[in-house]
């Protein structure tokens, strides 16, 4: 494994750790951006190697999104009717989106890629009181196919779940200091059954791409060696920046930064 992909792997970590715990973002959503822009200069372009990216990423946060839920339980921020309520859709969605997402073309990627990550940006306009946000009332019959919606949508985009369960819980008005908990929550159980989709994918991944790497790392599409380094630098950081998410003035312009990357990922994705 090249030591400049490893030094590449702890600067993502640390970036994602940072900026997901300071504004509340999908991690993912900065991770594969800074793959798509780096990963050619090791002859591995993100069209080839979609499924090994997402999938190792989304695995490697697991960890520090199970920290996080694990403190807001024990201090009781989680609403945990609505857990209950769309959970179990939110699981089969992560099993079905880790199987499609071994299917799909790059092209269709980039769609759902794009699609979440607006969403993400009108999120955070929410978060910020930019706009007023319409209540929705969502009936117990209804949780199912929702929880399903997301939890496909949310691992063919490879965003993990964050940024649809986020917009999910805002609409259905969730109170505020449960939110976070909540959404941790439904991440956890996405990612845990996509793992599942990610050692069986529904095709096959062709090693012979990532030459520089031996297939016998892999589980299915993950590359441990890499899922492992990413985990600790993401962990690391997203430890170290818990109880820094207080100043409001320096949250908006991070905020402000990542709306920036966002659209510049857009633009080179697209153009």
């Amino acid at each position: 494994m090249p030591s400049e992909l490893i030094f590449l792997l702890i600067l993502v970590g640390a970036g994602t750790g940072t900026i997901s715990t300071l504004i509340k973002i999908s991690p993912a959503l900065i991770a594969i951006p800074a793959f798509f822009f780096f990963l050619p200069f090791f002859n591995l372009p993100l069209n080839d190697v979609v499924l090994p990216v997402v999938s190792t990423c989304l695995i490697a946060f697991i960890p520090a999104h199970l920290y996080l839920w694990i403190q807001s339980m024990k201090r009781g921020e989680v609403d945990f009717q609505r857990l209950v309520n769309f959970a179990p859709g939110v699981v089969m969605g992560g099993i079905i989106g880790a199987q499609l997402l071994s299917l799909i073309s790059f092209s269709l990627f980039k769609v759902t890629f794009s699609l979440i990550a607006l969403v993400s940006i009108l999120n955070i306009v929410m978060t910020l009181k930019f706009i007023s946000v319409p209540v929705i009332s969502i009936k117990k019959w209804m949780c199912l196919p929702i929880g399903l919606l997301v939890g496909t949508i949310s691992l063919l985009s490879g965003s993990g779940g964050r940024t649809l369960s986020e917009s999910l819980l805002i609409t259905c008005n969730t109170e505020l200091k449960k939110k976070e908990g909540t959404v941790n929550g439904l991440i956890v159980f996405a990612s845990i059954a996509a793992m599942v989709g990610f050692i069986y994918p529904a095709q096959a991944f062709d090693y012979s791409i990532l030459s520089k790497l031996n297939s016998l790392t892999f589980a299915g599409s993950m590359h441990l060696p890499s899922l492992m380094i990413l985990a600790l630098s993401h962990g690391l950081f997203c430890w170290l920046c818990r109880n820094r998410a207080n100043n409001t003035l320096d949250n908006t312009v991070l905020s402000v930064s990542y709306v920036t990357f966002i659209f510049c990922t857009l633009i080179r994705l697209w153009v």
